[in-house]
């Protein structure tokens, strides 16, 4: 099957020639200075061609464009994990102040980041319209069939971006092909408008298997629309969505954990829709996630850049497992462990001997643990500020050495880290996970609790082998490494009983922290699940403690305001009169 290649030649010169996007400040004007031209392109290949630049801006990122730095991001790196207790923003103390000021709940509405949230998803709005726009110019010049895909398609990526702003805002406006952008209001949440989209792809027949990797399913939809039913507690909705993707969806479980985030297994048996990244493809130009080339290990061993998107130290700590090989739900951040937190790579240091779920050293890279075949991490030097900003780095989103110069790329000037290891936007382990919260919300206990387990069963074998005997990591020390023990004490049990609803939800809520760490869902989800203001204020009270994180000490969290973000006041004031700001800002 075909893989789609969302910025090849062939959409470069689509783009190029059809598609002219207005400036920064106009994209919403109704008559803005350059626009898709519908009747040149009112074909089949001309609808396909806008389809395919839609799709392009999935992952957030447009070269030079509305979310150049990452804040329309799909891995929702900093909405989702700055903001919650799962990640710090890394790097030096004093490094890019937008990401700093949200990390510190002190994000406003003119903040660069919140206006690139705000463009960059209505930028794919806007091509996604354009696409439906074509469709209906071109009539029956596109077979019904065609256009029925097309449309279910593009739909499908319309309520995509906006699920992204609804997401994070309290009160959007829902943009669709048949009104002026810049006349609509923003008069509340807009939920019924995206699933009306998904539900129309789903009632039209989109394709099960598409016809190339990379393009929205009809199972893609379903699990869409099960997560924005779980946003409105909308349960029994949800619950036949997924019960249909885990009963008839072609879908399993991957063998291991870590398949889901290793580049050479792409595209597998567990995933249900997957943003496609491509390097070194022929294509002149690189689609690899562009806003986490600041996010790799540093040092000369790895030279990359630049340790931004620091795991934090109660995220850490979540791993720690009892005789059992359970989670500490409630107690997990007693004792906490910091590791080699203030040490340099030349001093002495051991890993701790503590009981931990093996997904920790394949979700949080730290010292004296393989990190996949680059060798053991060393600590401080893989790392800009690792005195200041602490001693973890994201280990999901990194491809192995083996792979580096052809699934990744070899210079980039200061960042040579862009790969194209995909992001695995929905898989089957979500779909499990969320169907068990809709388990434990009914209180069928039992059918919670072996779903969890289906998720921790995987894991329970998925352990890092190499026991690093190295206490120093200097220039000269030699790597003592015994490649037939694990790299650390493991432990992951099954759960025999979940005793009652309260304990049920508190236990699935800890799994799909373990599970999906560092992709960018936490703080959204503790929102919808209204612990955001104890969890984050408990976080802050542990994780500040004994004035560690310079950066971030005074941090308070603000109920009811600081659980979502404002409009972009860049946006108000272009749309006076028309958009209203959340009364929190």
């Amino acid at each position: 099957m075909k893989i789609l290649n969302f910025k090849n030649s062939l959409l470069a010169f689509a783009i190029g020639m059809l598609i002219f996007t207005s400036c920064a400040d106009e994209f919403l004007e109704e008559k803005p200075k350059q626009s898709v031209d519908i009747q040149a392109l009112s074909t089949e290949e001309g609808a396909d061609f806008l389809l395919i630049g839609a799709y392009s801006l999935i992952d957030g990122y447009s070269a030079g464009g509305a979310g150049f730095t990452g804040g329309s991001s799909v891995t929702n790196w900093v909405w989702g994990d700055v903001l919650s207790d799962d990640m710090h923003r890394g790097d030096q103390t004093t490094g890019w102040s937008p990401i700093s000021l949200i990390e510190r709940y002190e994000v406003d509405p003119s903040n660069g980041w919140v206006d690139e949230l705000w463009r960059g998803n209505y930028d794919g709005v806007s091509r996604a319209n354009d696409v439906l726009r074509v469709i209906r110019s071109a009539g029956d010049v596109i077979s019904e069939s065609a256009a029925r895909q097309m449309e279910a398609e593009a739909r499908w990526l319309r309520a995509w971006f906006h699920f992204q702003l609804q997401s994070k805002i309290e009160s959007i406006p829902y943009i669709t092909e048949d009104v002026i952008a810049s006349e609509v209001p923003n008069i509340g949440p807009v939920w019924d408008n995206i699933e009306a989209d998904l539900q129309w792809g789903i009632d039209n027949n989109m394709e099960e298997v598409p016809s190339q990797v990379g393009r929205a399913s009809r199972w893609a939809a379903k699990a869409l629309k099960a997560r924005v039913h779980l946003f409105q507690k909308e349960f029994a909705q949800a619950k036949p969505l997924l019960d249909d993707i885990i009963n008839n969806g072609p879908f399993s479980l991957a063998p291991h954990f870590y398949d889901n985030h290793d580049e050479e297994k792409q595209n597998n048996v567990e995933s249900i829709f997957e943003v496609q990244y491509s390097i070194n493809d022929g294509a002149g130009q690189h689609n690899g996630g562009t806003d986490h080339l600041t996010l790799y290990p540093r040092g000369n061993d790895v030279g990359l850049c630049c340790s931004y998107s620091a795991p934090s130290f109660d995220l850490f700590n979540a791993y720690k497992t009892d005789a059992n090989g359970l989670p500490y739900l409630d107690t997990f951040q007693d004792d906490l462990l910091l590791e080699d937190y203030t040490l340099l790579d030349t001093e002495p240091f051991t890993p701790t001997t503590q009981a931990l779920d093996p997904r920790v050293d394949w979700t949080i890279a730290r010292r004296g643990i393989p990190f996949l075949d680059w060798g053991p991490m060393s600590g401080s030097d893989w790392i800009q500020d690792e005195l200041g900003m602490g001693p973890f780095l994201n280990k999901k989103i990194m491809f192995y050495q083996r792979n580096k110069g052809t699934l990744s790329i070899t210079s980039h000037g200061w960042a040579p880290g862009l790969n194209a290891n995909n992001f695995r936007l929905f898989r089957l382990g979500h779909v499990i996970l969320w169907r068990a919260e809709v388990a434990a919300e009914e209180n069928d206990l039992g059918l919670a609790r072996d779903l969890v387990n289906q998720i921790r069963e995987r894991a329970q074998d998925d352990v890092v082998m190499g026991r690093v005997n190295n206490t120093t990591f200097g220039a000269d020390d030699p790597i003592d490494i015994d490649m037939d023990q694990p790299a650390a004490n493991y432990q992951l049990g099954l759960y025999t009983s979940f005793p009652d609803q309260a304990y049920a939800l508190k236990a699935i809520r800890h799994e799909m922290r373990l599970e999906f760490a560092l992709e960018g869902m936490r703080f959204q989800d503790l929102v919808r699940w209204g612990i955001d203001a104890e969890t984050i204020n408990a976080y802050l009270a542990s994780e500040l403690s004994d004035n560690k994180l310079p950066w971030i000490q005074g941090a308070t969290y603000t109920s009811g305001q600081d659980d979502h973000i404002p409009l972009p006041q860049s946006e108000i004031d272009l749309q006076s009169g028309i958009l209203t700001q959340d009364p929190a800002y």
